[in-house]
């Protein structure tokens, strides 16, 4: 987490990029909301909706429409660009389709390993549930109908210290 808030600051500081700002503005909002490139690309403000704290998502893997909640730490980001947006009289809620470049060249800055854009959505969901959310919850925020059972397989390399804690709870 700590180095995705550094790729982030290093993406919106680029000076001699012209699509510094709305590049972070992508990958930041993969992942705050956990979603990834391919539903990013086509979002529109009529999809966003403040008022109900929801947005609506296709997930172009399906082609099945979810929505996802706002979420508290969403919240700030989705206001800013949707104000800035209402100013420029914009409705696609991105204008850099693929954030690879700018991901790489901040991460050779920061001398990370590279990151993809899923590598956020994987952080996302190792976030949720860390935090104790419900993988059937986890797996809505995918666009997953199974329940979490997708989500426990694909995610059991949980951190030990995590797994630790959580096995001390059956005292």
């Amino acid at each position: 987490r700590e180095q995705f808030d550094k790729i982030v600051k290093t993406i919106r500081s680029e000076r001699f990029s012209d699509t510094a700002k709305a590049s972070a503005d992508l990958v930041e909002f993969m992942g705050l909301a956990g979603v990834g490139n391919a539903e990013c690309a086509g979002l529109r403000w009529q999809d966003v909706d403040l008022e109900r704290g929801q947005i609506h998502l296709l997930r172009r893997k399906t082609g099945k429409a979810y929505t996802i909640k706002i979420y508290p730490r969403l919240r700030p980001l989705i206001e800013r660009m949707h104000k800035e947006a209402q100013e420029l009289g914009l409705e696609e809620v991105f204008h850099v389709r693929d954030p690879k470049k700018a991901l790489a060249t901040a991460c050779k800055a920061l001398k990370l390993p590279p990151y993809s854009p899923r590598s956020f959505r994987r952080m996302f969901i190792t976030d949720a549930l860390e935090a104790g959310i419900d993988p059937g919850i986890v797996a809505r925020t995918q666009g997953h109908r199974d329940g979490g059972v997708l989500i426990l397989r694909t995610y059991r390399h949980v951190r030990p210290k995590f797994e630790d804690e959580q096995l001390e709870r059956l005292k």
